[in-house]
């Protein structure tokens, strides 16, 4: 066994084994009910334990770890359905900061990110642009030497609540240029609407009406900075479907269970033939939808932002995202027919995975704008 391997198995030993010591309903229930959606104390944990430092370089005290070995403790988080945003500030929020800011700001910021003192949220989306990134009608206009003004809103910012700043894009007024934007919370000119997902984690809606900010971090042609964000959320997109395998995979678990245990007219329910056939169907799509993830992890492993629109990334990408997205739907749907109506409800566990995957199926841009993503890769927009 590799070096490597032997990171991967411990970074999963040693998560599984903290969400099983320490992460059960009632810590679940207390972060859900805290105003950010993040209980200070658990991502304190996850510091120490060096998780938020993961994709963080070693010169700027983060572990430097590879994709691989984030998806693995992605997938652990994901079964044991850590509400905590992981995903949206841990990963997103210091890969776009990454990508963008210039060496300054990352020396000043990605150390107390990978602390967890501080913790930066990605506005990547607005109204009516569904999931994709590059639809930017934010304005920012120079107001005075150092500062600028914002008129816009940014819809969906993931980890938003509680955030320290926020990450947006924006069109430099006058020209065709887009400037990157490291928005302070508490911002004047800046409204925050509060959001709840589906299945209960927390996010915000801002809108900026001639906000104050700071002159841009960085600001250049538009398709050089939508691809340099572009690459951030593709390696969160990775993340995030590692994330949602653990989800399925426990998910997958639980039904198995019942099923083995729960009887009808004398006999269990995994007795039936039926029911076997469609468990081993959902087995075969969870190891899939998990080896394919675990592929493309290793095979972008840290590429260069200004590769991130490389064909044959944006294909393995895209396949990838597609392919969880539709294992967790049907995961979810057949976790709740196996169940009966006891599958949908909160007093069940189960209820709050089949909650998680139908939310994981939409986030990041449903299974059809994967579909359009991937055959744009393969055939040209």
């Amino acid at each position: 066994m590799t070096p490597v391997d032997d990171n991967i198995r411990m970074l999963a030993d040693s998560a599984r084994a903290y969400i099983e010591r320490g992460y059960g309903a009632a810590v679940r229930a207390r972060s859900l009910q805290h105003v950010s959606g993040c209980d200070p104390q658990r991502w304190q944990e996850f510091a120490d334990l060096g998780w938020l430092g993961l994709v963080i370089p070693e010169e700027h005290g983060g572990l430097g770890g590879s994709l691989p070995e984030l998806c693995t403790v992605a997938e652990e988080l994901g079964r044991g359905l850590v509400v905590e945003p992981f995903v949206a500030c841990a990963v997103l929020g210091a890969t776009a900061l990454r990508a963008l800011a210039p060496p300054g700001i990352c020396s000043e910021w990605l150390p107390t990110l990978a602390s967890g003192s501080r913790r930066i949220a990605v506005g990547a989306w607005e109204p009516g642009g569904g999931f994709d990134h590059r639809a930017v009608r934010l304005q920012a206009r120079a107001d005075g030497m150092t500062g600028h003004r914002l008129d816009g809103t940014k819809s969906l910012v993931l980890g938003g609540a509680g955030a320290d700043a926020w990450l947006v894009l924006a069109r430099m007024e006058g020209t065709d240029r887009l400037g990157a934007f490291l928005v302070p919370a508490g911002a004047a000119g800046v409204a925050q609407t509060p959001l709840t997902l589906y299945d209960g984690q927390r996010a915000v809606h801002l809108t900026f009406d001639a906000a104050q900010v700071p002159r841009p971090l960085c600001e250049g042609p538009a398709q050089t900075l939508l691809a340099r964000l572009g690459w951030a959320l593709d390696v969160t997109l990775l993340a995030h479907a590692a994330e949602t395998v653990g989800t399925m995979q426990r998910a997958f678990d639980i039904t198995l269970d019942y099923v083995k245990t729960r009887q009808q007219f004398g006999r269990t329910i995994a007795s039936n033939q039926v029911v076997q056939h469609r468990l081993v169907d959902l087995m075969v799509e969870i190891a899939e939808a998990r080896a394919l993830t675990r592929h493309t992890a290793a095979q972008m492993d840290w590429p260069e932002p200004a590769q991130a629109a490389a064909p044959d990334l944006d294909r393995a990408v895209a396949g990838t995202r597609a392919c969880v997205a539709a294992a967790a739907r049907h995961v979810w749907e057949e976790s709740v027919q196996l169940h009966g109506a006891i599958g949908m409800t909160d007093e069940y566990l189960v209820g709050h995975y089949v909650k998680r995957l139908a939310a994981a199926c939409t986030l990041f841009g449903a299974i059809e704008q994967q579909y359009a993503r991937l055959a744009d890769s393969v055939l040209g927009r």
